[in-house]
């Protein structure tokens, strides 16, 4: 990134964020700055800044809304959607503020795709994507970072519940997360105030109402229309993701019922031996109706933003999400879509459907490591508004932590991608008790069905034939005569008159793609401009232990570092397969001032 920076300041603050800027590299042309009141401004720093403001609103991204049969794209789409607007309940991947004399708003989409993280000091409050750039923001006020003990063992856990952000606590204790579905108000009174608001995520999904039968017909319908509506975005490359199971292929199924198929370019990944399987799968779909798979992309200019990718890595998921990415600092396709199966999580969850002692109960670890997993979990899900108790509180927690960050590595380069399964509605019917009690009634004994049949009725709806094709692993293939009772009980195949045009708000072109100057600068200076291979991540994660103030969480990391050295240099995975360990031992430069 770093995609956004806001910060709200008084005349003494402003000079200080001036000169950090301006020590830092930061350009004109990636910073806008607007007088809230006599005493205090917004300064607002992020790439081609200009081209994502409009009057008092910063808005960078795309916003995808089934509820309006929308997709929006930049401010000025953003600005289109019908108000007024539930902020905090629009899915997609964006930032996005808003200010007048009283107050300034920041929002990020409602499952937190786009990071959201603040701090605050003597005349500012500042906002950002990146853990690094506020710390370092820190430092130039020479306020004190303190490296959080309980945040950090819980994350030292190599399982997907601690590969990303668990909790408002981050690595820093002075640096808080703002909760999916929540954001930031700051006031403008005497002193500077900031609060997060917004209603929690849990309380959306557990209290919402829904008809399941019709909030899964109106989301397959959004599905289809979107991939029709994207495919014929001229200049655009629209590019699918296939994997050998259920999700990507609801989207797969999308495009064959729209007709939008010959429009989109359908890739399947085959670069390790762990994806041979899933390559297999697509290729027989592509066979079947005759796409292409893997075809060449089209011809197009290339951007390289000619950074390091470990420093765009640093300043944008370092401490938030556990994958070392980009590959590259090379966009092939500056104007593409991606589009994949990721967020199905929120529909038919991902840990299990169990309680916080469901979820640590086949963990072998030492009270030591043991005892803070469990208390970030359980910080993690009270911040979004559930109990640890209830049966689903594992299913919540992946809904408001991993399910948006899980997927949204690329954020960093670009914020088109587009995620038609992270539906706020869909996430709804997925928690709809199977008992027929009130949603917090007795909620810890709660009964909810089998939620993958929600991702699989999305596919009967959409294609019958896309749906009974092999899968990958074993029993996951579904019986036709199942699969017909289920699609009358369903009321039938979505009908034509079901499938209503997405509109496309905006201009894709209109949002700005690639990292800021300024978090590549201070990553440079932080120390991670190395290579990504064993022989730099090695020695530089090991030069930064000493750093660690506690003892045992250094010696937990020390462990962690050596799994790493193994999957990289025994196994000889690359950095991007090489697991959660490589990313948490490279995050260590982090405290290496």
């Amino acid at each position: 990134m770093v995609n956004s920076l806001l910060v709200v300041h008084d005349r003494a603050a402003g000079r200080v964020l001036e000169a950090w800027l301006a020590a830092n590299g930061s350009p004109a042309s990636e910073r806008f700055t607007a007088a809230l009141d006599r005493r205090r401004s917004i300064t607002i720093v992020s790439r081609d800044v200009a081209a994502s403001i409009s009057g008092s609103t910063y808005f960078r991204g795309t916003a995808l809304s089934p509820e309006h049969g929308a997709i929006a794209f930049g401010v000025d789409g953003w600005l289109q959607l019908p108000r007024p607007l539930d902020e905090h309940g629009v899915a997609g991947e964006f930032l996005t503020a808003s200010w007048d004399r009283r107050r300034v708003r920041i929002r990020h989409d409602v499952f937190g795709s786009a990071a959201l993280l603040h701090t605050s000091g003597p005349g500012f409050v500042a906002a950002s994507d990146s853990l690094l750039v506020l710390d370092d923001l820190r430092a130039a006020f020479g306020l004190r970072s303190t490296q959080h003990r309980e945040a950090l063992l819980a994350r030292s856990v190599l399982n997907s519940h601690a590969a990303q952000q668990l909790s408002p606590d981050t690595y820093i204790r002075e640096i808080d997360w703002v909760p999916a579905a929540q954001g930031l108000e700051i006031g403008l009174g005497l002193r500077l105030s900031v609060q997060v608001d917004g209603t929690p995520l849990a309380a959306r999904i557990v209290d919402g109402a829904s008809d399941p039968v019709q909030t899964l017909r109106s989301a397959a319908a959004f599905i289809a229309g979107s991939t029709a509506a994207l495919a014929g975005v001229p200049g655009w490359w629209t590019d699918l993701q296939l994997s050998g199971g259920y999700d990507s292929r609801v989207i797969l199924a999308g495009a064959l019922r729209s007709g939008a198929i010959d429009g989109i370019h359908v890739s399947a990944a085959n670069k390790v031996a762990s994806q041979a399987e899933d390559y297999r799968v697509a290729s027989l779909l592509a066979e079947r109706w005759g796409f292409p798979l893997n075809a060449p992309p089209v011809a197009g200019e290339p951007v390289d933003y000619r950074m390091n990718p470990a420093t765009i890595w640093a300043s944008s998921l370092l401490g938030i999400y556990d994958r070392v990415m980009p590959w590259t600092s090379e966009r092939k396709l500056p104007q593409e879509f991606t589009l994949t199966g990721l967020g199905a999580g929120v529909l038919k969850g991902g840990w299990g459907w169990t309680d916080i002692d469901g979820i640590v109960a086949d963990l072998d670890l030492p009270p030591e490591r043991l005892a803070p997993f469990r208390s970030q979990i359980a910080t993690g899900i009270r911040a979004i508004g559930a109990d640890p108790s209830w049966s689903d509180a594992s299913e919540l927690q992946y809904a408001g932590y991993r399910n948006g960050l899980h997927g949204a590595g690329h954020i960093g380069m670009h914020m088109t991608g587009v995620r038609l399964l992270q539906q706020l509605p869909l996430a709804v019917v997925g928690h709809v008790r199977s008992d027929g009690l009130p949603p917090r009634e007795r909620r810890e004994s709660a009964a909810f069905d089998d939620r993958v049949r929600g991702i699989t009725d999305l596919l009967a709806l959409l294609h019958r034939e896309v749906a009974l094709m092999p899968y990958e692993g074993e029993g996951r293939s579904l019986d036709p005569e199942r699969l017909d009772r289920r699609l009358q009980e369903l009321g039938g195949a979505l009908g034509d008159d079901e499938l209503a045009p997405v509109q496309l708000l905006g201009s894709p072109d209109a949002v700005p793609a690639g990292p800021a100057v300024l978090g590549d600068e201070i990553a440079k200076r932080r120390g991670f401009d190395i290579e990504l291979t064993a022989e730099a991540i090695v020695p530089a994660a090991e030069g930064a232990l000493e750093a660690i103030a506690d003892d045992t969480v250094r010696e937990v990391y020390r462990e962690l570092i050596a799994h790493a050295q193994w999957k990289l240099t025994k196994k000889g995975l690359p950095p991007h397969h090489a697991g959660y360990s490589t990313p948490r031992s490279l995050g260590l430069l982090l405290f290496a001032r």
